[in-house]
């Protein structure tokens, strides 16, 4: 076989534009297989149309369910409910010869093969709760308050299971006795619909959708089942992460109003890693990030198109061994508190700059210690006690990221006059008179600190402290900065004020700008 194994996921063909994009899928070469990860359409026709068409192209077709498809929606005229539909669909797909969860897994002979690809169905069971949140029915009732409710709740029927959760545990229980008797000589590609672990929806915009995005119970799965990649749709921020050395890759198409804001890529995404590289390469190339708590701090600040990853501590293991030799000599002066956090960073920086596929490369601090970023990436880092954190986008997306992370603790005497306009001291004295538990001073410092992160690799010229005013708004996270001296216009962005986020908890303040093009210098949150 000399054809590859692609994946594709959320088509959404009820939207013209959407059904346009599908109609212009083909192979790239005759031994394609198509993955197709759930969520085609609403309607069986839909369906029906998409996977017949699809399949006369592609040598193979692998489709698992996603909501979208099991819901029993008022346009559609076939009315089967929760099993009873999702039965009706796999006798759809086997009459168009497309896999299916209910029919022997099949194996890829090609490229990165044989594995075994392994389509699952395994639903949901709203245990992707809010954090301190122990039950489904108190996390239902916060999504709720909140106006963020999945349309499942409305039109995907479990019949005759007593609630979706249940379905869920059915299809775990009967899902894992599948996954047992796969050959043990062969790696597998799990196939899902919703995500098999939790940490690809702690950068939701609403984290009170995670709730209807997985369950618990398969989060070991890649592990377990000898998994070379996953496969996964449904959150619709098309991305590639890793975890315990395994691929995820989110492969949707989304929404015509989602897709429209990225730049150009090639839908159809390859599903296995890259053949090793050689052993003088590897040689080369420092050891991989060690694992790290997802980002859960910083990109509740910034918009989709930014990436961000964060780490609470240092790996135990020597600067000079995380780090690319020319990146060890640019610290070997250092103390080794600063060789420590330096290398922590770019640990960060190589993992959220892995997400948008860019290959690890050297990350050399230049003027001013700005690190200087791959071509066609803007970026940002920051670190202090307890956090090191990195921020990445494609330049195409985003014309500028600043962030900036500080103790939640006051200023030294005689550093708030030195880093604050008048005006600025004044509101922050008033301010720190209040019991509200955040440092003012410090925050003040922080949000300029992003601000200058932004300005200087945009204009080449430096920012002191009393060439922008920031104006910090206490009750929801965000800060406006006006900058005091002439700005020029960038991309159709002018720099003379921006807007930025920022918030303070675990003992931290974090602050963070992100600009986009023509954007008039607005802050993007993803809105």
């Amino acid at each position: 076989m000399h054809g590859r194994l692609l994946a594709v996921s959320d088509l959404h063909v009820a939207y013209e534009e959407n059904r346009d994009i599908t109609a212009g899928l083909r192979p790239t070469a005759a031994d394609d297989w198509l993955i197709v990860a759930g969520d085609v359409g609403e309607r069986v026709s839909d369906i029906e149309w998409t996977l017949g068409l699809l399949a006369e192209r592609f040598a193979k077709v692998v489709w698992v369910p996603g909501n979208h498809e099991l819901w029993t929606h008022p346009d559609d005229p076939v009315k089967l409910r929760g099993e009873e539909r999702y039965r009706h669909l796999v006798e759809l797909c086997r009459g168009l010869g497309v896999v299916t969860p209910e029919d022997p897994y099949p194996v890829w002979r090609g490229e990165g093969g044989p594995v075994t690809v392994a389509p699952l169905f395994v639903l949901y069971d709203y245990s992707f709760r809010m954090p301190g949140v122990a039950t489904k029915e108190e996390s239902l009732r916060l999504a709720h308050e909140a106006g963020v409710v999945c349309t499942d709740e409305y039109f995907l029927h479990p019949d005759p299971h007593p609630s979706r959760d249940a379905w869920c545990r059915e299809r775990v229980a009967l899902t894992e006795r599948r996954l047992a008797d796969v050959d043990p000589a062969h790696p597998t590609v799990l196939v899902n619909h919703w995500p098999l672990v939790r940490q690809p929806t702690d950068i939701l915009r609403y984290p009170e959708f995670a709730q209807w995005c997985g369950t618990t119970l398969t989060a070991d799965w890649h592990r377990r089942f000898r998994a070379a990649a996953v496969v996964y749709g449904h959150l619709h921020i098309p991305r590639v992460t890793w975890y315990d050395g395994v691929k995820f890759s989110e492969v949707s198409l989304g929404y015509p109003r989602e897709w429209k804001r990225r730049p150009p890529r090639d839908l159809l995404r390859p599903v296995l890693p890259p053949a090793p590289a050689s052993a003088a390469a590897q040689a080369a190339r420092p050891p991989a990030p060690a694992a790290a708590e997802p980002a859960r701090l910083l990109q509740q600040l910034l918009p989709d198109a930014v990436t961000a990853a964060e780490a609470f501590s240092d790996p135990p293991e020597p600067p000079a061994e995380r780090l690319y030799p020319e990146e060890a000599q640019a610290v070997a002066r250092a103390v080794p508190h600063r060789q420590a956090e330096f290398a922590t960073v770019r640990q960060c920086a190589r993992r959220a700059l892995g997400t948008l596929g860019v290959e690890p490369a050297p990350l050399l601090p230049g003027r001013r210690g700005a690190p200087q970023w791959p071509a066609g990436i803007v970026g940002s880092m920051t670190h202090c006690a307890g956090y090191r954190a990195a921020a990445v986008a494609r330049r195409g997306d985003v014309l500028g990221v600043g962030i900036d992370a500080e103790p939640n603790e006051e200023l030294k005497d005689g550093l708030l006059e030195a880093i604050a306009l008048p005006e600025e001291q004044e509101l922050v004295r008033a301010r720190m008179r209040g019991t509200s538990g955040v440092c003012w001073d410090r925050l003040l410092f922080s949000a300029k600190e992003s601000v200058f992160k932004v300005w200087y690799p945009l204009t080449g010229r430096e920012l002191d402290f009393d060439e922008a005013r920031i104006d910090v708004d206490p009750a929801d996270g965000t800060f406006t900065a006006r900058i005091l001296v002439d700005a020029p216009t960038v991309d159709g962005t002018s720099l003379a004020r921006m807007q930025g986020r920022w918030l303070c908890r675990s003992g931290l303040l974090v602050t963070a700008v992100s600009l986009t093009a023509g954007a008039g210098g607005r802050a993007g949150n993803g809105e």
